[in-house]
């Protein structure tokens, strides 16, 4: 399938804008999923590897920020129903 995202942080790195890493949702995202400060739209500071970029956070966060930010529909758009059933249903 053309349109299918076989490899979501790929995706995120060539797709990411500066808005979604300063979001406050995303900044909460990044620090509990990452234990990361954002600084800026271009630098994380992980207690782990020092300075990052986002490009850099881990695969579970960027799929987390293109879920909350990618409009294109190629995101999870087949599989939402189960991933929310995941989520309210356990």
């Amino acid at each position: 399938m053309e349109e299918a995202v076989y490899y979501p942080p790929v995706y995120f790195d060539n797709r990411y804008e500066d808005e979604w890493i300063t979001d406050k949702q995303s900044v909460e995202i990044i620090r509990d999923v990452d234990k990361s400060d954002v600084v800026s739209a271009h630098l994380i500071e992980s207690p782990v590897l020092g300075p990052i970029s986002p490009k850099e956070l881990s695969g579970g966060v960027k799929t987390v920020l293109l879920m909350l930010f990618d409009e294109t529909g190629r995101i999870f758009n087949a599989c939402i129903r189960y991933i929310l059933m995941k989520m309210f249903c356990r």
